[in-house]
Parts: C-alpha cells; structure tokens; sequence
C-alpha cells in the first residue's frame, strides 16, 4: 500500500510538472497566433483607407496641376499685358521723336560748325571771317532754336508717356506681389511632400517585406506608417490647392487693374 501510494504521489508531481510545462509553452504561442490574426483583420480594413486615400491623393493632385497650369497661363499672359500698357502711344512718339531729331539733324550740325568756326576765326584775330560766320549762323538761329523745340517736346511727350505707362504697370504689378508670396509657400509644401514620400518608400519596402515573409504584425505596423505618410501629403496637397486659389484670386484682381 505504502508503494502504491509512493507511485500515486510521484505521477501526481509528474502530470503537475507536465501541464506547467505546457502552459508555459503553449501561452506564447497562443497570444503570437492571436496577435497575427488581429494584425491580419486589421489589415483588411488599414488597406481599404490606404486605397482611398490613394485615389483622392492622385484626384486632388490633378486639380492642383490643372489649376496651376491656368494660373501660369494668366500669370504669363498678365507679365505680358503689362509689357504692352501704352506700347503702341510710346511708340508712335517715340519714331515722332527720332525722327524730329533725324529731319533737323542737319540744321544742327551747321549751326554748330558755324559757331565754331566763328570761334576759331576770333581767336586768330579774323574779325572778317568771324563776322560772316556768325551772320550765317545768326540767320538760321530762329530755325534752329524751333527745331530745338520742336525735338524736346517730342522728347517730353515720350518721356511723360512712358512715366505713365511705369505708373500704371506698377498698380498691376503691385497687385501681382502676392503671386510670388504664394508661390514660394507652394514650393515649401511641395519639398514636404518629396520628403515624406521619400520616407515612405523606405515603408513600402517594409511593408512588401513584411508581407513576402508573412509578418502580419509588421505589414500592419508598416502600412500604418504609410496611411500617415498619405494623410500628411494629402494635409500639403489641400494647403497647395488652396494657395493655388488663392493665387488665382489675386491674378483676377490685378487683371481689373490693367489700363482699358
């Protein structure tokens, strides 16, 4: 009896050692598989955002190229407007102008030879030659002081013309200022997006190999990443295509400026 009980005693500590070892064991194992599955079902629902963000990102970047395409169009179209602002008035008093200046060219030339030899005969005491001198030269000087006339009011016109003309480009390049405010805030968003894009091509990696190998719990942590990564494009993209509105709103408001 005694030997008996000894056995019975012993199987006891046995199956006792036999189901910790068990529990021990098998507790990871249960908690890993329950993990995999949790990562995997959340997977299924991470990819159906991912896609949808996906396809918004690749709209929203498409209505940002459209509209930045139809602001630079305007931009280079108004660049050009006010080149143009009273081109072709500056123009015909500019050609008024030169050739004012071309028809009494030789009237000018003679009087100022007439004075300088009037000059040079002065200064070597022949007061004849002087005297014929400034007696030609004396009598085309109301010519010559009307040509001169005639040639600086051409000159004033044009240069009271092209004044105005700067005047009136400045309104509307004052009013264009903003356009390049805007810019260089689109440019900045658009080094955001390089950036994270360059990050989540690193957890793309990740996350294809994650997947090859069948690590349900890192694809999960890594296509996580990648929803951020998108939702932060997409946060810079919204911000661009509101600057490229607001781009479009002040190149419509200096477009009312130009002179009619």
């Amino acid at each position: 009896m005694k030997r008996s009980n000894h056995y019975s005693g012993w199987g006891l500590k046995a199956l006792v050692f036999i189901m910790t070892i068990l529990l021990l064991t098998s507790g990871p194992i249960y908690a890993a598989a329950s993990g995999w599955d949790t990562a995997l079902s959340n997977i299924e629902q991470l990819h159906d955002r991912f896609t949808a963000l996906e396809s918004a990102n690749t709209y929203e970047k498409q209505q940002i190229q459209n509209l930045r395409k139809q602001n630079n169009d305007k931009l280079a179209e108004m660049n050009m407007k006010v080149q143009l602002i009273d081109k072709d008035k500056i123009d015909k008093l500019k050609s008024e102008a030169e050739q004012a200046q071309k028809r009494y060219a030789p009237l000018l030339a003679e009087y100022a030879e007439l004075g300088k030899k009037a000059a040079e005969a002065k200064k070597r005491k022949d007061a004849k030659s002087a005297l014929l001198y400034d007696l030609k030269r004396n009598h085309i000087k109301a010519s010559v002081l009307a040509a001169k006339q005639e040639i600086n009011t051409k000159k004033k016109a044009l240069s009271f013309a092209k004044k105005q003309s700067a005047e009136k480009a400045k309104i509307v390049k004052d009013a264009l200022l903003p356009v390049q405010t805007f810019k260089k805030q689109v440019t900045a968003e658009n080094l955001k997006i390089t950036e994270i894009n360059k990050s989540k091509s690193e957890a793309d990696k990740s996350y294809k190999s994650a997947v090859k190998q069948g690590e349900a719990v890192t694809a999960e942590k890594e296509l996580k990443k990648m929803i951020d990564m998108k939702t932060q494009v997409q946060s810079s993209q919204r911000r661009i295509l509101e600057l490229e509105g607001n781009i479009a709103k002040a190149l419509r408001s200096a477009e009312m400026k130009l002179p009619i």
